[in-house]
């Protein structure tokens, strides 16, 4: 469907929360608040996050967000904490939403069933067949189910076939296993899969991965591996290497070895400090034969650097990135998305994501989210899945020449 912009038209953007436990009720409520903020006019897109204790209610949801608000795009993903526009909601039943009227904005969703991102997406036509509006998209939206879709192949695809178009989302989270997570897409609804929408138009909008790790020790070449396992680091047992990295720390570092140590994998070849490895979990070490187990895929002669968790710095690092954001126009709508790792459990206090993405906007700027088992972002010139990252989407708008379709 296509709708011209009018004259006078503008992009709009609006965020909502409930915490009613009945599906029915919180999506009333949130639907409320979204008209509401809207007025008159369409709904081009509506993005919906909901806590595990409103999974089995999902058709609900939908149907009650569709019939109140009649969006022309309508996603939602199941988080195990979801974020709304002044909070997260790291427990109980919750939804939040954020809705936008993207006048001059091109919105394409399309759906991704896991047998159809095998092989074959290899293939340019294929990928370009089973994603309508990625190309040179200014921003695609993705939503995953962590125990069907092959997040790494995604990534793949997209960097191969449509280079520099940048994703943003994450991996459902609400359940620990197969089938107890949700998608939606418009009319379709699934327990597998994934979801993407591309945006392409009269939109702008800034992109910012802040890790929740920081690097300790130099880095280290992988001299043996196979796949996910780590057998040499500069010629010596891994075991053994990361030992002696790990007794050389001043007394002060190694207190916060007791929030895990992680491996970092180069996002880009020239890898040198914080921000710029992919932080995957060290998954355990096997003493017999030097050997330690990393949640990824392991290229030899590449660097790796140990890193460790670190609320302080995760904070400094994401208001460092946020800084520029001070001096640009103001925002008019936000996505983030955390991984379900941070938090309260993490900050030692609530909210502490959203507080700081909100005072770096300057204003209440309308934010939606949910706390993920992956987060995606680009690093560079290419998109990869996260851990223990806030990826964040900050939009605004600009002239508009295209129309709005779904």
């Amino acid at each position: 469907m296509n709708r011209p912009p009018s004259a006078s038209a503008t992009m709009q953007w609006a965020a909502a929360a409930s915490t009613a436990a009945e599906p029915d009720t919180a999506a009333e409520q949130v639907a409320a608040s979204l008209a509401a903020a809207l007025g008159e006019g369409p709904t081009d897109l509506l993005l919906f996050f909901f806590t595990a204790p409103l999974v089995a209610g999902v058709e609900t949801l939908t149907g009650t967000l569709k019939r109140r608000l009649a969006p022309l795009c309508l996603a939602g993903v199941s988080g195990v904490s979801v974020v709304g526009e002044r909070a997260e909601y790291e427990q109980g039943p919750a939804l939040t939403a954020i809705a936008a009227r993207l006048p001059g904005v091109e919105v394409k969703p399309f759906v991704m069933i896991p047998s159809a991102w095998g092989e074959s997406i290899a293939d340019p036509l294929e990928f370009a067949r089973h994603t309508p509006g990625a190309d040179r998209a200014e921003l695609v939206i993705v939503f995953g189910d962590p125990f069907s879709l092959d997040a790494e192949r995604v990534l793949h695809a997209f960097n191969t076939h449509a280079p520099g178009v940048r994703l943003v989302g994450g991996m459902a989270s609400a359940g620990p296993r197969p089938y107890a997570n949700a998608l939606v897409l418009n009319d379709w609804l699934a327990r597998e899969g994934g979801v993407g929408i591309a945006l392409k138009g009269a939109l702008r909008v800034d992109m910012v991965v802040s890790q929740g790790c920081r690097p300790i020790g130099p880095p280290l070449r992988v001299t043996k591996a196979e796949r996910n396992i780590i057998f040499e680091l500069d010629g010596q047992p891994a075991v053994e290497r990361t030992e002696q990295v790990l007794r050389a720390l001043p007394e002060h570092e190694r207190a916060v070895l007791r929030d895990g140590l992680y491996v970092g994998r180069p996002a880009r070849g020239d890898a040198s400090g914080r921000g710029d490895y992919l932080i995957r979990n060290l998954l355990g070490a096997d003493r017999d034969r030097g050997a330690i187990a990393v949640a990824d895929l392991v290229a030899e002669q590449e660097l790796v650097r140990l890193h460790v968790r670190d609320a302080a710095t995760a904070l400094e690092d994401l208001e460092l990135l946020l800084a520029p954001q001070e001096f640009d126009a103001r925002a008019q709508g936000a996505l983030l998305f955390s991984c379900n790792g941070r938090g309260k459990a993490f900050f030692g206090q609530p909210n502490r994501d959203i507080a700081t993405l909100q005072t770096a906007l300057g204003a209440t700027v309308p934010t939606a989210g949910f706390f993920c088992a992956g987060e995606f972002g680009p690093v560079g010139e290419k998109n990869f899945l996260h851990g223990h990252t806030a990826s964040i989407a900050i939009v605004r708008g600009k002239a508009a020449g295209t129309a709005s379709s779904c």
